[in-house]
């Protein structure tokens, strides 16, 4: 095993910044209510766990909660998309930056598996957001209209043929499972994979490792991150 070059022990000893106040908001915004609106869900329609929605006062308390809460989802999802705040301008830069899917962004979502699951393969230098990151941001949005479309469906269903509403509910239910298995992922990556949880820092304080930047996401680390970096 190599020694570390001079440059990569310092890039040891310095973080740079990843993600603004705005992003790490609109992260833990969303966050907190998806896993809210999961649970009513789950509450409402599964009767093994209906019990538990006596913590909420019961199950149709449960079930205004959960419509209460969708509506705020959706009206911050518009804002974030709309609004002129820095929140918003970042998640608009998120949005363009993970719908620009290149050569080098397939060439390392084509290994993510890989990378999932702790392997290592060489991959082309990545931007912000590499190309496993951008494929999973995709089906998350893909899922979250699904959910919220036919969501709206469902709560509106004596104003709308009942042959849309029929194909509603299983969709919603089927969605909201897929969604939460991309949520169990997503935890595992953050919390517990070897190589990324070094990012579970940056969503709470903003900073990551320079080292950890630079391995991931070096063209961004050379184009952007590089101007932030603090440390001895």
């Amino acid at each position: 095993m190599r020694n570390p070059t001079t440059k990569e022990v310092i890039r040891m000893q310095k973080l740079v910044y990843r993600f603004s106040k705005g992003e790490r908001f609109v992260h833990w915004v969303h966050g907190v209510a998806f896993l809210l609106l999961l649970f009513t869900g789950l509450g409402v329609l599964t009767i093994a766990i209906q019990p538990a929605m006596n913590i909420f006062g019961g199950i149709q308390v449960t079930r205004n909660i959960h419509r209460v809460v969708a509506v705020l989802f959706t009206i911050g999802m518009i804002i974030g998309f709309v609004g002129r705040g820095e929140g918003a301008r970042q998640m608009r830069r998120w949005f363009k930056d993970v719908i620009s899917f290149g050569k080098d962004d397939f060439a390392h979502a084509k290994n993510f598996g890989i990378e999932f699951f702790g392997g290592h393969k060489p991959f082309p230098p990545q931007g912000k957001f590499n190309g496993g990151e951008k494929l999973n941001s995709m089906i998350t949005i893909l899922g979250t209209l699904c959910i919220v479309i036919s969501g709206y469906i469902i709560w509106l269903a004596p104003s709308i043929p009942q042959w849309i509403v029929q194909w509603a509910y299983p969709i919603h239910s089927a969605c909201a499972l897929f969604m939460a298995a991309l949520l169990i992922a997503h935890l595992y990556l953050g919390l517990l994979h070897p190589d990324s949880n070094q990012a579970l820092k940056g969503i709470f304080t903003g900073w990551v490792p320079a080292k950890f930047a630079f391995e991931h996401y070096e063209k961004w680390y050379n184009e952007e991150a590089k101007q932030t970096e603090i440390g001895s």
